[in-house]
C-alpha cells in the first residue's frame, strides 16, 4: 500500500484541479463526440500517468522485477482508490460552494470515470505482467 500512496496522490490532485480548470473554463459546456468534451477527453491521461508510473516502480521494487497480472491490478486498484477519494472530494468542495443544477450528470460522471479508471488498470497491468509459464 506504501507504493501506491504517491501515485495515487498525485492521481487524485491532479483530477481536482482539472475539475476546477474544467468548471471554470466552461470546458464541460463546450459538447464535442458523444456530448463529452475535449477537455473531458485529456483527463483520461492523468490516470493513465499515475498507473503507469505507479505499477512499473513498483514492478521495480520487486526481486527480479516480476509481477504478475493480478498483483499488478491490485496495485494499480490501491492508486485508483487514493486518487478517487481525492478527487471525489474536490468533486464535493465544488459542489458545496458553487450552485449546480444538475448534480445527477456529475454522478454519471464520475461513474464514467469509475469504469475508464478501471479500463485503464486492467490494459496497464496487462502490459506489465510478465509471460505467464504456464497457461
Amino acid at each position: 500500500m506504501k507504493q501506491a500512496w504517491p501515485y495515487g496522490v498525485l492521481i487524485g490532485i491532479l483530477s481536482g484541479v482539472w475539475i476546477f480548470v474544467i468548471q471554470k473554463t466552461g470546458g464541460r459546456y463546450s459538447v464535442g463526440f458523444l456530448g463529452i468534451s475535449w477537455m473531458e477527453y485529456l483527463s483520461v491521461f492523468i490516470p493513465f500517468l499515475g498507473l503507469y508510473f505507479g505499477i512499473a516502480h513498483y514492478k521495480n521494487t520487486l526481486p527480479n522485477r516480476q509481477i504478475s497480472f493480478f498483483r499488478a491490478f491490485v496495485q494499480g486498484f490501491m492508486i485508483l482508490l487514493v486518487g478517487g477519494v481525492l478527487a471525489g472530494l474536490a468533486t464535493a468542495i465544488l459542489l458545496q460552494y458553487e450552485r449546480q443544477p444538475y448534480m445527477e450528470e456529475y454522478i454519471g460522471r464520475c461513474a464514467g470515470a469509475l469504469l475508464v479508471g478501471i479500463l485503464l488498470n486492467l490494459a496497464v497491468s496487462l502490459w506489465f505482467m510478465n509471460k505467464p509459464k504456464n497457461l
